[in-house]
């Protein structure tokens, strides 16, 4: 295992982990490898040693395995690992690789068959997608990803296959109108275009890194909303510290589970809607209607707001201000009068209070999974149906093997949120033993 490695050196793909990793072994060392499928005979560099494991990078395939589909575009390591597998196989890979996740963490759980929902778009789909800048050999502007293990190397895009169609077209058309203007790609830091399938238009954030970045209007069409944002130039985070423009709106409205929701240009919303509402299908269908539903992480409102009409009272607890602002109006657009919103960290909350007299519990956490004292506070106050909706399975196979002494699974989910990469949206849904 302490032998140095070559530069380069032949690896066949033995299965997929759940990070969308293959691995293959090497003179006995576990090496990790991205944009490859079972079966792959291929030519790695290493880009990351330790005394555990390896990372490398594909220098050539070798010899395809059967399986092996070819990528629609160069960048797809930076957005989509999956693209080189159909569709199909994602469904079956994402299942058996959860469930295997599951077990390790959970040991052997009993619950029924799980499944796994698809949307109907595999490709085009994500309403937000995030753009950096870089300039070519011949000095022109032009939108870019990262490249993976590369630091700053981009590849040169002029849109992404998973992205909506608007998104791309618009963000195709702001780089024209920067060239026009000659900006430089040192004053700007990315550009963030999001999408709304009910308006179908889009709003646009152009975060900069000059407080006296020269600011313009645009003209273009599907596009509502335009920003120009000073941000902090030693983050690599798009963080607003200043609005330097404003033409339009800051923010979209989306259609979800039959309620109209608005939110910012700079908060949290689910990156598919279309199969989100298979989502909020499935949760109508395992939930019992009660007296008091409590809705953690509940951002503008999406889910809480869309059960509200089978509860008596919707506690809905949420921390990011923005997020706040939004389900205020939303919550008196739609003249909810029984949801309270109430602000403020999960774990911070008085969660005891709020939990004793839930008879439903909903959790949508971010990718770190429950808050330790969190799931402290579940476990003290045991609601009896608790839904646990999750963008990263592995956090939420951490949280169950603790939740489980008190819950027991009764049905369970998969939503493929996420076509082409190998993320996938997991929903438990947990009833007291």
């Amino acid at each position: 295992m302490g032998t140095k490695l070559p530069e380069t050196f032949e690896l066949t793909i033995e299965r997929l982990i759940p990070g969308g990793e293959g691995l293959g072994h090497y003179n006995g060392r576990p090496v990790y490898v991205f944009g490859v499928t079972p079966g792959d005979c291929v030519r790695v560099r290493p880009v990351k040693v330790n005394r555990h494991n390896t990372k490398a990078s594909v220098v050539d395939i070798i010899n395809p395995s059967a399986g092996r589909r070819a990528a629609r575009e160069e960048h797809f390591l930076s957005c989509s690992p999956y693209q080189i597998i159909p569709e199909d196989k994602q469904l079956e890979y994402k299942k058996t690789l959860i469930q295997e996740v599951f077990r390790d963490k959970c040991g052997e759980l009993s619950f029924p068959p799980l499944e796994i929902t698809a949307g109907e778009r595999p490709w085009n789909y994500r309403n937000k997608i995030e753009f950096s800048f870089t300039t070519t050999r011949d000095d022109q502007l032009t939108l870019a990803f990262f490249q993976r293990f590369r630091f700053n190397h981009y590849f040169f895009v002029d849109g992404c296959a998973i992205a909506h169609e608007k998104i791309n077209l618009c963000a195709e058309k702001i780089l024209e109108v920067l060239r026009e203007r000659k900006i430089s790609s040192g004053r700007l830091k990315n550009i963030v275009v999001r999408y709304s399938y009910t308006e179908d238009a889009c709003l646009a954030v152009l975060y900069v890194m000059d407080e006296h970045f020269p600011v313009f209007d645009v003209d273009i069409d599907h596009l509502n909303g335009w920003l120009i944002v000073y941000s902090d130039p030693l983050s690599p985070a798009a963080r607003t510290i200043g609005i330097l423009h404003r033409q339009g709106c800051d923010y979209l409205i989306e259609k979800v589970g039959g309620l109209m929701f608005k939110y910012f240009y700079d908060s949290f919303f689910q990156i598919n809607p279309p199969v989100f509402e298979k989502v909020l299908a499935y949760i109508r269908e395992q939930i019992y209607p009660g007296l008091v539903l409590v809705d953690l992480y509940s951002g503008v409102g999406t889910i809480g707001f869309s059960l509200a009409g089978q509860f008596e009272k919707v506690l809905s607890v949420e921390s990011d201000e923005r997020a706040l602002v939004a389900a205020a109006e939303n919550r008196q657009n739609h003249h909810l009068e029984n949801v309270t919103i109430i602000s403020g960290l999960a774990e911070k909350a008085d969660l005891r209070i709020i939990l004793a007299a839930a008879d439903t519990l909903i959790v949508d956490p971010p990718r770190s999974g429950l808050h330790p004292k969190v799931t402290k506070a579940i476990l003290e106050t045991c609601p009896e149906c608790f839904i646990y909706v999750s963008c990263n399975p592995l956090t939420q196979a951490n949280d169950l093997a603790v939740l489980k002494e008190k819950y027991r699974i009764r049905d369970w989910r998969l939503f493929d949120l996420y076509p082409q990469t190998p993320h996938v949206e997991s929903v438990l849904v947990l009833e007291r033993k």
